[in-house]
């Protein structure tokens, strides 16, 4: 901070004699960083060391030890120096903000700043939906990170596995772009969801197309939110039936599986959604009028 503001001197009151930019562009505690070795009051402001008499500034230092040695009495020296032409007034103290004109901060100036440096952007921005649970909208945001608990994830942490193989299908290693993509399993519950949204096939490469289907389906913009918060409950059921099968000793099924995720997304959507209140039967035809 101390790089981007000065002070600008006037009483003194306000301003840090050794950890403020008030003289010069570095502070008196790194300029002469003996002299603030034996300095007894650390935080004193300029009015505790100096002030105005008869025949110019007079300095009222406050040292720990009685005598200065011969490098301390050469910064002290050096120190006057500096401050040697200065004038208290009765005004108040100021700051002044490095990247204004003016030298008043401002959140404007802030901009320009970010604006004007090199930034790398993320290619890909995870996109939440308040529509849903936040827990719901973490699976998926893990998954495209591959932060999921899958069994390869979990062996190359050197956590023992039986296999490596995904238990929805059990050809393929488990990861989370199998589970959730191309899986068959999968595979054949976002066929069903395509059916049920009344899209073509969904054909998907990764975790990011199922990310985005709804950017580019058509529809309003209520249809689409609704299709986005479809895909993260997808998502979510898809993983949760993967750990009853580990844990439970579950049976995958995917029209069971479609069945919940049509009820619980209805749930969160019909009570989350600030929209019209949504009936089951259009919700069942994933009829939103556009």
């Amino acid at each position: 901070m101390n790089q981007v503001i000065s002070a600008v001197i006037a009483n003194g009151n306000n301003i840090s004699f050794w950890l403020d930019r008030w003289v010069d562009p570095l502070p008196f505690y790194l300029q002469f960083p003996d002299l603030f070795k034996v300095e007894r009051d650390k935080e004193c402001m300029v009015t505790d060391r100096i002030s105005a008499g008869d025949d110019g500034i007079v300095f009222n230092w406050a040292w720990t030890k009685p005598d200065l040695g011969l490098e301390e009495l050469n910064q002290v020296q050096h120190l006057i120096g500096l401050i040697g032409g200065l004038a208290l007034t009765s005004g108040i103290d100021g700051w002044c903000w490095k990247y204004d004109p003016s030298g008043n901060f401002s959140v404007a100036s802030i901009k320009r700043i970010l604006s004007s440096t090199n930034r790398i952007s993320p290619e890909r921005v995870f996109e939440w939906n308040n529509w849903v649970s936040k827990k719901v909208g973490m699976v998926a945001w893990r998954a495209k990170m591959e932060r999921m608990p899958t069994k390869h994830a979990l062996a190359i942490r050197n956590v023992p596995v039986l296999d490596h193989l995904c238990v929805l299908c059990g050809d393929y290693v488990e990861t989370c772009d199998h589970i959730f993509v191309s899986c068959h399993f999968a595979q054949i519950v976002w066929l069903n969801i395509a059916a049920w949204c009344k899209l073509p096939p969904i054909i998907a490469f990764g975790i990011n197309d199922l990310l985005t289907l709804h950017g580019v389906s058509s529809g309003s913009r209520k249809k689409r939110k609704a299709l986005h918060a479809v895909v993260l409950v997808t998502f979510w059921c898809i993983w949760k039936m993967r750990n009853d099968v580990v844990f439970r000793q579950s049976s995958p099924n995917a029209m069971k599986m479609l069945d919940k995720i049509k009820s619980m997304a209805y749930l969160w959507v019909n009570h989350r959604s600030k929209e019209a209140a949504l009936t089951w039967e259009d919700w069942s035809r994933f009829n939103f009028g556009g």
